[in-house]
């Protein structure tokens, strides 16, 4: 299951939360219960194939649009 990264916008509270894509509309902050809330996108990496080849990773904080 993945997990997403997430800002409230109310209280400032980063946290993330591990639940099914379908269910990601339905978080809630841990600190407030605000529904308020921003995806973060952090530390992606993608390995390349079978070769082991190099890896990419996201910085910290990126944003993608």
């Amino acid at each position: 299951m993945p997990t997403y990264d997430f800002r409230c916008q109310e209280c400032g509270e980063r946290f993330t939360v591990k639940m099914s894509w379908k269910d990601k509309d339905k978080a809630t902050c841990p600190a407030c219960g605000s529904q308020k809330l921003q995806q973060l996108f952090t530390g992606i990496t993608i390995l390349g194939g079978s070769s082991g080849g190099g890896s990419c990773t996201a910085p910290a904080g990126s944003r993608f649009s």
